[in-house]
């Protein structure tokens, strides 16, 4: 008895010492960041970034794509990449923003800081070289919103001191990170406020918004670090998500290296460790339920009777209710995104739109003798 009691006293207490080590695994949710920066807005790298991308789609881990100003002029300036664009987004990768400010080495050009401002803020070094100011953050963020289409721009990442200046207004997610320590790849989704912030009489924000870190894949030896924290349950256990980021001027130098270089390597790691895209943690995740935004993605071919093409157009929409074309008796509507209805000229295959400055609209049709219009969203380019 007494020998039974002194096993059941051990057995107790071991047994309340070690249930978290079998309880320990390591984060449920892993994402990709693809940094397109300025100064590589190029039909070499977007090259890349296409080889990148299919990669990515073969092994089945969902990117969040994230485009500086000069990347997202050069895709909606030519009809084949935004193309290509749209069929990564049916896909189910991510359409983001990233924007470099007048802090960073290497500014793309815009912001919301006085121009005067701009050189007192602006790195000192060789090594940098000195950004010539093009105008407020406007253009990119009316850009962004014909870039992003109907699944919308919900994801955002820059460097800035202070980020509530330049910040996309109202985006609900936002990426961080550094390259400092690997640690900085595994985090739990947070909810942080950026401002307000006020300069020459205008207050920029405050914007509140969910965030995830990721951590900078930029060779072999980092990718190395991240497998054997996220093997180590002790720490890794922590943490809700696993996440990284790399640039495509870093793959284009990985591509030259013999197998296995980062890139690969790490895809191929990653694949089937509940890969998802930033927007999709952030909606899903309990801590960014205030924030939330419910959007419809983009689809490869949408199952309605109303059809617009091509999509995106620059001079004329051609519109068929099912199948066929639009009866002389519909009553057709061109909307902005804010519902204010705007001219346009009724052509025999449906409208010219050429007098529309570049965006996205809805294109509303009613049938007579009905009540609800039929609508689409499509995109007028350049």
């Amino acid at each position: 008895m007494k020998y039974s009691l002194a096993l059941s006293i051990f057995l107790g207490c071991f047994f309340a010492s070690v249930p978290s080590f079998f309880a320990q695994s390591p984060p449920a949710q892993s994402f990709f960041v693809i940094h397109c920066d300025p100064g590589y807005a190029t039909n070499l790298h977007f090259n890349r970034l296409r080889q990148m991308v299919d990669t990515a789609t073969a092994h089945e881990v969902p990117l969040t794509l994230q485009f500086s100003p000069q990347w997202v002029d050069m895709i909606l300036a030519d009809t084949q990449k935004l193309a290509l664009v749209r069929s990564w987004q049916a896909w189910g990768h991510e359409v983001a923003a990233h924007h470099h400010s007048i802090y960073h080495c290497y500014w793309d050009s815009l912001t919301n800081y006085p121009p005067d401002s701009i050189a007192f803020h602006q790195p000192i070094s060789s090594n940098c070289p000195e950004g010539l100011y093009q105008g407020s953050m406007q253009s990119f963020w009316d850009a962004l919103d014909v870039l992003a289409g109907d699944s919308l721009l919900l994801t955002w990442s820059s460097s800035d001191e202070h980020p509530a200046v330049d910040m996309y207004p109202n985006v609900p997610y936002r990426t961080d990170g550094g390259r400092d320590e690997p640690e900085q790849g595994f985090s739990n989704p947070y909810v942080k406020t950026h401002g307000p912030t006020t300069l020459d009489g205008q207050t920029y924000g405050p914007y509140t918004v969910c965030s995830i870190d990721y951590f900078f894949l930029e060779n072999f030896a980092d990718v190395q670090q991240m497998i054997d924290l996220y093997n180590d349950f002790a720490f890794s256990s922590q943490f809700e998500v696993v996440g990284v980021v790399t640039h495509v001027f870093n793959f284009q130098a990985a591509i030259n290296q013999p197998p296995p270089n980062y890139f690969f390597t790490w895809i191929q790691f990653i694949e089937g460790k509940g890969c998802k895209t930033v927007r999709q943690i952030l909606r899903e995740s309990p801590a960014c339920s205030s924030l939330a935004v419910e959007v419809e993605p983009i689809a490869a071919e949408v199952e309605s009777s109303l059809r617009v093409y091509p999509n995106p157009a620059s001079d004329v929409l051609c519109l068929q209710w099912e199948g066929h074309a639009l009866p002389e008796s519909c009553r057709i509507e061109v909307l902005d995104l804010q519902g204010r209805k705007l001219l346009f000229k009724k052509t025999a295959c449906g409208l010219s739109i050429e007098s529309l400055p570049p965006g996205s609209y809805f294109v509303r049709v009613w049938q007579e003798g009905s009540d609800l219009p039929l609508s689409c969203r499509f995109v007028k380019l350049e």
